[in-house]
């Protein structure tokens, strides 16, 4: 990791990859690339993004399942996982945060999501005020079946946790990286989770939004 800049990643099953991310919410996994098409950890959107910035990866503190709320479940807004971005004291320079699915899909209220997507970046930038946060909002997967249309899981429902994320990082001061904005969709298993495929996709608008925001690491 030696003269490179530290990233650190905050998510759901989405940013998860076995071995990497806590064991007790690991969805991909090398043993389940022939049904995902993620084989390894280089297949994954925030390994692809990371490496494209030339960064090496401090920690990666995703589960699948987790919502943002702290009312649902292991809520990415609380303490104890924050804490673990940086772990043996070690400060992350780039947080990549890339959560909100599954709130949507337990009908979290709105104003509930984004209170604590407020209070989630205000505690990431607490603990590591040198940080740059970056915030996702969340792209539409489609279901890719032949000899039938694209099927899509939230339909127009998104738009609403999309605009309490753009509010919530904006008021907190996180950079808000608009990937609904560009209006495209990633290839899914199941509307949620992306297949091989769908991981360059993410990585892709990823990169594409951060280039359109002049990021760059340390400025």
């Amino acid at each position: 990791m030696s003269g490179k800049q530290r990233w650190s990643v905050l998510g759901d099953s989405i940013s998860t990859f076995q071995d990497v991310t806590p064991p007790g919410g690991v969805y991909y996994a090398p043993s389940s690339g022939p049904v995902t098409g993620v084989n390894a950890v280089e297949d994954t959107w925030w390994h692809k993004v990371i490496t494209a910035k030339g960064g090496a990866l401090l920690a990666n503190n995703s589960w699948s399942g987790s919502t943002v709320a702290e009312s649902g479940n292991l809520g990415a807004a609380s303490v104890s996982r924050i804490r673990k971005l940086g772990p043996d004291g070690v400060s992350p320079d780039v947080v990549l945060i890339f959560t909100g699915l599954n709130d949507v899909s337990r009908y979290v209220p709105l104003e509930t999501f984004r209170a604590d997507y407020e209070r989630m970046v205000r505690r990431v930038l607490d603990r590591y005020p040198a940080a740059q946060v970056l915030c996702g909002t969340l792209a539409t997967g489609y279901i890719g079946r032949p000899l039938f249309p694209k099927l899509t899981k939230f339909g127009g429902r998104l738009e609403g946790y999309n605009q309490a994320i753009r509010e919530a990082a904006a008021a907190a001061g996180g950079m808000v990286v608009d990937l609904a904005a560009l209006g495209e969709e990633y290839e899914s298993m199941d509307g949620i989770h992306p297949s091989g495929v769908g991981m360059g996709q993410v990585a892709e608008m990823w990169l594409r939004c951060l280039d359109a925001l002049g990021f760059c690491v340390g400025h």
